[in-house]
Formats: C-alpha cells, sequence, structure tokens
C-alpha cells in the first residue's frame, strides 16, 4: 500500500453483512453516500472497501478488468460465499470463461423465447389472480408472486417438474449456514448432502433432457455438455444459478409490486388507463427495493474511485440498494414515483456481468402488474396484518405482503 493511499484510507466500523444493517439499511445510507468510497476491516484482519455512490458503483461494476468478480484463492470469507459447492459458475468468473458459459444459456433469453414464455406466464398469472374475489383478504407473497415465480421459472423456462423441484428450494435454504463459517471450517453436512441430492436429481433431468431433445434451459445445458461446452460438474452449477437468481428475484419483486400498487392508488389508476406505464412502474419498484443489495468485486491493481485509491488485493462491496438511493442521482429518492427523468437503476448490475434474466423479469411483472390492477381496483393493504422482510446478507426481499383485493 501507498503512502499516500494509507494516509487516505480512514478504516471505520461498518459491516455490510450485520444483523443491524440489514434490518434497517434507510438508517446508514447517509452516513455510506457521505463517506464513498470508504474503508473496513472484514473477517478480523481483511481491510476491505465498500462504494456506495450511484456513479461510483457503475463505474466499479462496469470495469471488470480492475474489479474482477473471480475470488481470490484463500482469502478470509470466502467460504460464506461459495453456494456452488466450488463449482466455477458465471457469477464469480471474468471473460473468456465467463463469456463461455454465458453463451450457453444466451438463447433461452433470446425475443422468441421470451415470447413463448409470455404466453404461459399469461395464463399463469389468471390462474392465480382468478379465485381472489374483490374485498378478500389475501398475501401478495405466497398466494401471487411466489408460485408465479415458481410457474414461470421452473415449470416453464428451467422445465423441471414439480416433483423434483423440492431438492432446488431444500438445497437453497442451506446457504445460511455458509454465513457462520469461520476460516478452515467445513462445509455444513446438510449444505453437502443437499447439493449431492441435488446433483443426482440434475444429472437424471439433464440426461432426460438430452435424449428427449428438449428445447427448454435443461435441454441446451445438456447440449452444452454434450458437445464439451460445459463440464458434467458446471452444469449443476448452472441449474443452482438460475434458480437461485431467478425465483427469488421474481417472487420478491412481484410481492414489492404488488405492495406499492396497493400503496399508491393513483398511480394503479393510471396504469388502468395506459397499460404502458406498467413497465416504468416496475423499473420504479426495482430501483427502489433492488432484489440483490450488494455485490462483491476483487480490485486488481491500485485504483482512484472519487477521491480515495481502493489498493490491488481489496475486497470491494458494491452497495447498490444504496446506489439506488443516491440524492445525487435521484430527486427524492425514497419517493416511488414512476415520471423520473433518470430511471436508469443498478438492480441488475452493469457491465459484462449483467443479470442474464432481467428480461424475464422485465417480462413476468410489468403482465402482472397490468393485470391487477384491472382486477382489484381498490387494491389496499390489509391493515390488520403486517408485513415482513427475510433478509440476507446479499438481499432483503418481501415475505409477507397482507392485501385486500
Amino acid at each position: 500500500m501507498s503512502a499516500e493511499a494509507q494516509n487516505q484510507q480512514d478504516f471505520v466500523k461498518f459491516d455490510p453483512f450485520s444483523t443491524e444493517f440489514r434490518s434497517d439499511p434507510a438508517a446508514y445510507h447517509k452516513q455510506l453516500l457521505n463517506h464513498s468510497p470508504g474503508f473496513m476491516v472484514m473477517e478480523g484482519d481483511v481491510p476491505s472497501a465498500y462504494v456506495a455512490k450511484f456513479d461510483q458503483c457503475l463505474e466499479v461494476l462496469g470495469d471488470w478488468q480492475r474489479f474482477s468478480s473471480v475470488k481470490p484463492p484463500n482469502l478470509p470469507g470466502m467460504q460464506r460465499v461459495d453456494f456452488f459447492n466450488g463449482q466455477p459458475v458465471m457469477n464469480y468468473s471474468d471473460p473468456p470463461e465467463h463469456d463461455r458459459r454465458r453463451r450457453v444459456v444466451n438463447p433461452a433469453f433470446s425475443p422468441g423465447r421470451v415470447r413463448q414464455l409470455s404466453e404461459a406466464t399469461d395464463r399463469i398469472i389468471d390462474q392465480l389472480l382468478t379465485p381472489i374475489e374483490r374485498g378478500q383478504a389475501f398475501d401478495g407473497f405466497k398466494e401471487v408472486a411466489n408460485p408465479l415465480a415458481v410457474r414461470v421459472l421452473f415449470d416453464e423456462f428451467l422445465g423441471i417438474p414439480p416433483e423434483d423441484q423440492g431438492i432446488f428450494f431444500e438445497f437453497a435454504s442451506t446457504f445460511y449456514m455458509l454465513d457462520d463459517l469461520k476460516p478452515g471450517d467445513p462445509k455444513p453436512p446438510e449444505y453437502l448432502a443437499a447439493w449431492a441430492k441435488g446433483e443426482q436429481v440434475c444429472r437424471r433431468l439433464l440426461n432426460e433432457a438430452r435424449e428427449g431433445g428438449k428445447k427448454n434451459v435443461l435441454g441446451l445445458i445438456a447440449a452444452a455438455s454434450e458437445s464439451g461446452d460445459l463440464s458434467d460438474a458446471e452444469m449443476m452449477a448452472m441449474v443452482c444459478v438460475l434458480f437461485t437468481g431467478g425465483v427469488p428475484t421474481v417472487s420478491a419483486m412481484s410481492a414489492s409490486a404488488l405492495h406499492y400498487l396497493a400503496a399508491n392508488p393513483d398511480i394503479a389508476e393510471r396504469i388502468r388507463q395506459d397499460e404502458s406505464l406498467a413497465k416504468p412502474f416496475v423499473e420504479e419498484t426495482f430501483r427502489i427495493d433492488a432484489p440483490v443489495t450488494l455485490v462483491m468485486r476483487f480490485c486488481t491493481e491500485d485504483t482512484k474511485i472519487g477521491d480515495q485509491v481502493i489498493n490491488k488485493g481489496m475486497p470491494v462491496y458494491t452497495m447498490i440498494s444504496v446506489a439506488n438511493r443516491d440524492p445525487d442521482q435521484y430527486d427524492n429518492p425514497t419517493e416511488f414515483n414512476i415520471d423520473r427523468e433518470k430511471m436508469q437503476h443498478l438492480a441488475f448490475g452493469k457491465g459484462t456481468h449483467v443479470c442474464v434474466g432481467n428480461s424475464i423479469s422485465r417480462m413476468v411483472i410489468p403482465k402482472l402488474v397490468a393485470v391487477a390492477v384491472k382486477r382489484f381496483p381498490d387494491l389496499k393493504a390489509d391493515p390488520s396484518k403486517a408485513g415482513s422482510w427475510l433478509t440476507t446478507p446479499r438481499s432483503r426481499h418481501r415475505d409477507a405482503v397482507p392485501l385486500i383485493a
């Protein structure tokens, strides 16, 4: 570390993984924005940086050469983010390896395939909303948002039959166990058992997709394995990446969209009159309730961001949810406003690692909004029940949205 950089860096007591921050992130926003880039010590003795301002996060996310997604070997704390059992995945790789893996699934997100998925989405939304009568109390997450995400992503997109879906939820439920690992700790046996079962199911499903010539995502992954573009080890990891990135995002953002419809009846009325407004409504939902709150990058060379130097080797915590409420980027950033001149946000990241499935989220959720405003013209929050959030070190999702149709 250069003497100049050492003199500039003021290490503060801040832990982006702490329960205090996760439970009330807004209480930290002003501090983080005012001092970004900032520095803290993580994992006991690892000098680390965070960026919170919109333009700084944009710069970090857009430059994979200086801010890599590849986890440095032997860096303390990396065992806590090894969700895919040491297998290389798009999330934690850079070009050209990132591009090779991404090419396998890119055809699944083509305009033609998204249009096909769109037709199934219309049917699923109708089936979910039809049983809910006007004036009826219901939970927007449990009864609409989550089943919508599962049926669109699992049933239609990935092509995983209902009887095999439970293992993937079981596997995802073990992720929280990694948060408590210390350097050198083995992975929890529950996690390893769930991975093994998932790998077995995945291998069978991929073999069936290959033999049946299926055109869904499993078929694409199976074909890539057969051609040598993906190893056997990468197949399970690829399916898990698409599941863990897709289902929580669509379910969380659908739940938030229903929440903001109920909280803003004037906006809901505008969408009833002009269905095209469902899209900016959903973009504002992504901005204000970003499904991923932070992502990690690793600085590969001393780099000046703002008026600070982030040193080579530092983990960099890119605070997406804070950047999406930066007052230098947005007027009245905590206000829900679908008429913003600057609608750009970082909910899906930027650059090479932009979320591969963002086109599906941007197709599904506006459809839900457009139908919901017509089916439920008096939609409101249920005053007898409180909503709730599910927080992890990297996400903050609504998991209960009590409403009255």
